[in-house]
């Protein structure tokens, strides 16, 4: 034990009180790994004792193949024209509902006209309450 008088505080002259006391931390780690370990022995032992699950299924699930083409290109193609056709023209989407289709230029234009006009709207009724 070291003396109060003593120029060292500590039992080690290069010992300066901060440094990691490996020691304990390797004690700590060995628990730790121990707990981990006993931890899973136990579970292999509960699991092995107790039996499968009482939801497990008794055959494994089987789902057929998918269906694939051999050349899906013919029908990508066919699918994408008719998509350009029917975004690139007018007609009813829901008649009954009053619902339509138009281009999507057009659907452009129709939406930049509103919003320019929106605009003027609004600054027309600023330079109007302005004093």
């Amino acid at each position: 034990m070291p003396e109060a008088n003593s120029p060292h505080p500590h039992p080690h002259p290069h010992d300066s009180g901060r440094d990691l006391d490996v020691r304990a931390i390797r004690i700590g780690a060995i628990g730790i790994g121990c707990g981990i370990l006993f931890a899973l022995v136990a579970s292999f032992f509960l699991l092995r004792a107790r039996g499968p699950v009482v939801n497990t299924p008794t055959q494994s699930f089987r789902a057929p193949a998918p269906l694939l083409q051999a050349a899906p290109q013919a029908e990508r193609s066919q699918y994408f024209a008719e998509k350009a056709r029917l975004t690139g023209s007018y007609g009813w989407v829901d008649r009954r509902g009053g619902i339509a289709r138009i281009p999507v230029e057009e659907a452009m234009r129709v939406m930049a006209a509103r919003t320019e006009q929106g605009r003027q709207d609004k600054q027309a009724t600023a330079g109007k309450e302005a004093p």
